[in-house]
């Protein structure tokens, strides 16, 4: 099964959580993905850190670290297209999801992969998408 990494998922990763380790070691490097737009919120939140900081330099080699190990997937024309209509569906359910989030369900259901995350209840409004909890121990 291959995942996609949201951002609550990286992140606990980036802090060397016991649980989202422990997920991350059960995988093949091949099955992993970042999203881009995973990847522009993780650099957002790191350049808020002051820089110099030893908390911005570690949590900056961790990513680093991560990146070199997993694959890269980007927001593409189906993705876009995919998030159009799910936004859409939910809007007539009367339900929202931060785009960020939105884009990277999006490219997760193109790569027919599993969203990694720690909010899976705020996932599981998107109907087909397979939601891997990282934020429970196993």
């Amino acid at each position: 099964m291959s995942v996609v990494l949201d951002t609550s998922a990286l992140s606990r990763v980036m802090h060397r959580r016991p649980e989202a380790l422990s997920r991350l070691a059960e995988l093949d490097r091949g099955q992993v993905f970042l999203a881009s737009p995973v990847a522009a919120e993780i650099a957002y939140g790191l350049e808020r850190l002051e820089e110099g900081l030893r908390r911005r330099e570690i949590l900056q080699r961790e990513y680093d670290l991560l990146r070199d190990l997993v694959r890269w997937a980007d927001w593409d024309e189906a993705a876009a297209l995919r998030f159009g209509q799910l936004k859409a569906r939910l809007a007539v359910a009367g339900l929202s999801i931060q785009d960020m989030d939105l884009a990277v369900a999006s490219i997760a259901l193109g790569l027919g992969a599993a969203l990694a995350t720690c909010n899976a209840g705020h996932f599981s409004r998107i109907e087909g998408l397979d939601v891997d909890d990282w934020g429970r121990r196993r």
